[in-house]
């Protein structure tokens, strides 16, 4: 499943209804353009899932923080768990999990595939 600018969008003012001042929206179209992804450069890789692809969003948002406002983490958790429901996860990654992840990302302690790997971890998690 793949989300466009206008679901990112929406996302944001849904979750943040006080209309926070986007100081770089490169930042969401580059979570975006990178959740897309379907090139897999790695041999014997096997296609982006909906694991990698709501990562994408969480790690991207993290390390390109698109807001002027503190709310950048909470705006990435937001989005991830949007996108996991939009996908159809029959459960959904809680805010502790999240939270951990962002700041795995934002410590450079976790990349895009650390953070698939983790939310394909949780239980019934993935479809």
């Amino acid at each position: 499943m793949k989300v466009d600018l206008t679901w990112a969008w929406n996302v944001l003012a849904h979750h943040l209804p006080s209309d926070p001042t986007v100081w770089d929206p490169s930042g969401i179209e580059a979570a975006v353009a990178r959740h897309a992804s379907d090139l897999v450069m790695a041999p014997d890789s096997t296609g982006h899932d909906t694991a990698w692809r709501a990562a994408a969003l969480l790690h991207t948002l993290t390390v390109c923080p698109p807001l002027d406002s503190p709310m950048n983490e909470f705006y990435a958790m937001a989005m991830t768990r949007s996108y996991c429901a939009a996908a159809g996860w029959t459960r959904l990654p809680g805010t502790v999990v999240l939270g951990d992840l962002v700041e795995q990302a934002k410590s450079g302690l976790a990349d895009i595939h650390g953070i698939a790997e983790a939310l394909r971890g949780l239980p019934d998690e993935a479809p």
